[in-house]
Protein backbone atom coordinates (compact mmCIF):
# COMPACT_ATOMS: atom_id res chain seq x y z
CA UNK A 1 0.00 0.00 0.00
CA UNK A 2 1.30 3.42 -0.91
CA UNK A 3 0.37 6.74 0.70
CA UNK A 4 -0.04 8.02 4.25
CA UNK A 5 -2.73 5.80 5.76
CA UNK A 6 -4.68 8.50 7.64
CA UNK A 7 -4.59 10.96 4.74
CA UNK A 8 -5.64 8.29 2.25
CA UNK A 9 -8.46 7.09 4.52
CA UNK A 10 -9.84 10.65 4.85
CA UNK A 11 -9.85 11.02 1.06
CA UNK A 12 -11.46 7.55 0.75
CA UNK A 13 -14.42 8.68 2.89
CA UNK A 14 -15.20 11.32 0.26
CA UNK A 15 -14.21 9.10 -2.65
CA UNK A 16 -16.74 6.43 -1.65
CA UNK A 17 -19.56 8.96 -2.03
CA UNK A 18 -18.50 11.86 -4.21
CA UNK A 19 -21.94 13.46 -3.97
CA UNK A 20 -21.79 13.78 -0.20
CA UNK A 21 -20.37 16.45 2.06
CA UNK A 22 -19.01 15.70 5.54
CA UNK A 23 -18.29 17.61 8.70
CA UNK A 24 -15.00 16.94 10.46
CA UNK A 25 -16.99 15.27 13.25
CA UNK A 26 -18.59 12.91 10.73
CA UNK A 27 -15.22 12.00 9.23
CA UNK A 28 -13.86 11.37 12.73
CA UNK A 29 -16.79 9.05 13.54
CA UNK A 30 -16.62 7.18 10.23
CA UNK A 31 -12.88 6.52 10.59
CA UNK A 32 -13.05 5.99 14.37
CA UNK A 33 -10.16 8.43 14.80
CA UNK A 34 -9.77 11.26 17.27
CA UNK A 35 -11.27 14.61 16.31
CA UNK A 36 -8.00 16.56 16.79
CA UNK A 37 -6.12 14.33 14.31
CA UNK A 38 -8.89 14.53 11.69
CA UNK A 39 -9.29 18.27 12.26
CA UNK A 40 -5.56 18.85 11.74
CA UNK A 41 -5.44 16.82 8.52
CA UNK A 42 -8.71 18.30 7.23
CA UNK A 43 -7.48 21.84 7.80
CA UNK A 44 -4.27 20.96 5.95
CA UNK A 45 -6.37 19.60 3.05
CA UNK A 46 -8.50 22.77 3.04
CA UNK A 47 -5.39 24.97 3.01
CA UNK A 48 -3.92 22.95 0.13
CA UNK A 49 -7.16 23.12 -1.88
CA UNK A 50 -7.68 19.35 -1.72
CA UNK A 51 -10.94 19.87 0.14
CA UNK A 52 -13.43 22.68 -0.23
CA UNK A 53 -16.03 23.73 2.29
CA UNK A 54 -19.48 25.23 2.42
CA UNK A 55 -20.66 27.09 5.48
CA UNK A 56 -23.86 25.86 7.05
CA UNK A 57 -24.78 28.06 9.98
CA UNK A 58 -21.87 28.11 12.41
CA UNK A 59 -20.30 24.94 11.06
CA UNK A 60 -19.20 23.78 7.65
CA UNK A 61 -19.26 20.71 5.43
CA UNK A 62 -16.28 19.55 3.37
CA UNK A 63 -16.13 17.96 -0.06
CA UNK A 64 -13.39 16.93 -2.49
CA UNK A 65 -12.08 19.52 -4.93
CA UNK A 66 -11.94 17.38 -8.08
CA UNK A 67 -10.39 20.26 -10.00
CA UNK A 68 -7.24 20.09 -7.87
CA UNK A 69 -4.29 18.09 -9.17
CA UNK A 70 -3.34 17.30 -5.56
CA UNK A 71 -6.78 15.79 -4.96
CA UNK A 72 -6.41 13.66 -8.06
CA UNK A 73 -3.06 12.36 -6.79
CA UNK A 74 -4.61 11.24 -3.49
CA UNK A 75 -7.53 9.69 -5.33
CA UNK A 76 -5.21 7.96 -7.79
CA UNK A 77 -3.26 6.40 -4.93
CA UNK A 78 -6.51 5.07 -3.45
CA UNK A 79 -7.60 3.68 -6.83
CA UNK A 80 -4.20 2.03 -7.35
CA UNK A 81 -4.35 0.49 -3.86
CA UNK A 82 -7.85 -0.88 -4.60
CA UNK A 83 -6.61 -2.38 -7.88
CA UNK A 84 -3.54 -3.89 -6.21
CA UNK A 85 -5.69 -5.45 -3.48
CA UNK A 86 -8.19 -6.77 -6.03
CA UNK A 87 -5.49 -8.43 -8.15
CA UNK A 88 -3.83 -9.89 -5.05
CA UNK A 89 -7.13 -11.34 -3.80
CA UNK A 90 -8.21 -12.63 -7.23
CA UNK A 91 -5.20 -14.47 -8.62
CA UNK A 92 -7.33 -16.13 -11.32
CA UNK A 93 -8.01 -12.65 -12.76
CA UNK A 94 -4.32 -12.34 -13.73
CA UNK A 95 -4.77 -13.86 -17.19
CA UNK A 96 -7.85 -11.73 -17.80
CA UNK A 97 -5.84 -8.67 -16.78
CA UNK A 98 -3.05 -9.61 -19.22
CA UNK A 99 -5.58 -9.95 -22.03
CA UNK A 100 -7.19 -6.61 -21.14
CA UNK A 101 -3.75 -5.01 -21.10
CA UNK A 102 -3.23 -6.03 -24.72
CA UNK A 103 -6.66 -4.66 -25.67
CA UNK A 104 -5.94 -1.41 -23.82
CA UNK A 105 -2.70 -0.96 -25.75
CA UNK A 106 -4.21 -1.84 -29.13
CA UNK A 107 -7.46 0.14 -29.14
CA UNK A 108 -8.65 3.65 -28.28
CA UNK A 109 -9.73 2.75 -24.77
CA UNK A 110 -10.00 5.55 -22.20
CA UNK A 111 -10.19 3.13 -19.30
CA UNK A 112 -11.47 -0.30 -18.28
CA UNK A 113 -13.38 -0.68 -15.03
CA UNK A 114 -14.37 -3.85 -13.21
CA UNK A 115 -17.72 -3.72 -11.42
CA UNK A 116 -19.78 -6.68 -10.20
CA UNK A 117 -18.60 -9.24 -12.78
CA UNK A 118 -18.80 -6.57 -15.50
CA UNK A 119 -15.93 -5.17 -17.52
CA UNK A 120 -16.83 -1.63 -18.53
CA UNK A 121 -14.84 -0.47 -21.53
CA UNK A 122 -14.96 3.30 -21.94
CA UNK A 123 -14.08 3.88 -25.58
CA UNK A 124 -13.22 6.87 -27.69
CA UNK A 125 -14.80 5.06 -30.66
CA UNK A 126 -17.66 2.63 -30.01
CA UNK A 127 -17.04 0.95 -33.37
CA UNK A 128 -14.05 -0.76 -31.69
CA UNK A 129 -16.38 -2.88 -29.56
CA UNK A 130 -16.83 -5.53 -32.27
CA UNK A 131 -13.07 -5.97 -32.70
CA UNK A 132 -12.52 -6.02 -28.95
CA UNK A 133 -15.24 -8.65 -28.47
CA UNK A 134 -13.66 -10.85 -31.13
CA UNK A 135 -10.26 -10.71 -29.41
CA UNK A 136 -11.44 -11.57 -25.92
CA UNK A 137 -10.99 -15.12 -24.73
CA UNK A 138 -10.09 -15.03 -21.04
CA UNK A 139 -12.46 -12.18 -20.21
CA UNK A 140 -15.55 -13.81 -21.76
CA UNK A 141 -16.53 -15.04 -18.31
CA UNK A 142 -17.40 -11.41 -17.54
CA UNK A 143 -20.17 -9.29 -18.96
CA UNK A 144 -18.73 -6.68 -21.35
CA UNK A 145 -20.24 -3.20 -21.45
CA UNK A 146 -19.05 -0.63 -23.97
CA UNK A 147 -19.68 3.05 -23.29
CA UNK A 148 -18.66 6.50 -24.30
CA UNK A 149 -17.28 8.85 -21.65
CA UNK A 150 -20.64 10.63 -21.46
CA UNK A 151 -22.57 7.37 -21.01
CA UNK A 152 -20.24 6.30 -18.22
CA UNK A 153 -20.50 9.69 -16.52
CA UNK A 154 -24.32 9.48 -16.58
CA UNK A 155 -24.20 5.97 -15.12
CA UNK A 156 -21.69 7.02 -12.46
CA UNK A 157 -23.84 9.98 -11.37
CA UNK A 158 -26.81 7.73 -10.71
CA UNK A 159 -25.23 4.55 -9.34
CA UNK A 160 -23.93 4.84 -5.79
CA UNK A 161 -22.78 1.23 -5.80
CA UNK A 162 -20.62 1.87 -8.86
CA UNK A 163 -19.13 4.94 -7.17
CA UNK A 164 -18.16 2.84 -4.17
CA UNK A 165 -17.38 -0.68 -5.45
CA UNK A 166 -15.47 -0.41 -8.70
CA UNK A 167 -11.91 -1.25 -9.68
CA UNK A 168 -10.14 0.94 -12.23
CA UNK A 169 -8.02 -1.55 -14.14
CA UNK A 170 -6.37 0.86 -16.59
CA UNK A 171 -5.70 4.58 -16.79
CA UNK A 172 -6.67 6.02 -13.43
CA UNK A 173 -5.81 9.46 -14.82
CA UNK A 174 -8.48 9.18 -17.55
CA UNK A 175 -11.00 7.93 -14.98
CA UNK A 176 -10.29 10.88 -12.68
CA UNK A 177 -10.54 13.31 -15.59
CA UNK A 178 -14.01 11.93 -16.35
CA UNK A 179 -15.01 12.57 -12.74
CA UNK A 180 -13.63 16.11 -12.71
CA UNK A 181 -15.78 16.86 -15.77
CA UNK A 182 -18.92 16.03 -13.74
CA UNK A 183 -17.68 17.57 -10.49
CA UNK A 184 -20.41 20.24 -10.40
CA UNK A 185 -23.16 17.69 -11.09
CA UNK A 186 -21.85 15.40 -8.32
CA UNK A 187 -21.75 18.29 -5.87
CA UNK A 188 -25.22 19.56 -6.78
CA UNK A 189 -26.70 16.08 -6.54
CA UNK A 190 -25.34 15.72 -3.00
CA UNK A 191 -26.23 19.29 -2.04
CA UNK A 192 -29.85 18.88 -3.19
CA UNK A 193 -30.09 15.54 -1.38
CA UNK A 194 -28.78 17.12 1.83
CA UNK A 195 -31.28 20.00 1.57
CA UNK A 196 -34.16 17.52 1.13
CA UNK A 197 -32.99 15.54 4.18
CA UNK A 198 -32.89 18.63 6.43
Amino acid sequence: MIGNKLEQSIIAVFQNNLSNTYSINEISRILKKSYPNINKKSNYFLKEGILKKINIGKSYQCFLNLDSEKTKIFMAVNELNIKEEFLKDNKEFGKVFDELSQIYKRFSVDTIIYFKKNLIFILKDLSDKVSISELTVMSRAYNHQFMTVQEFQALFLNDMELQKNHVVLFSVENYLQMLSEINDKLFMKGFIKNIKND
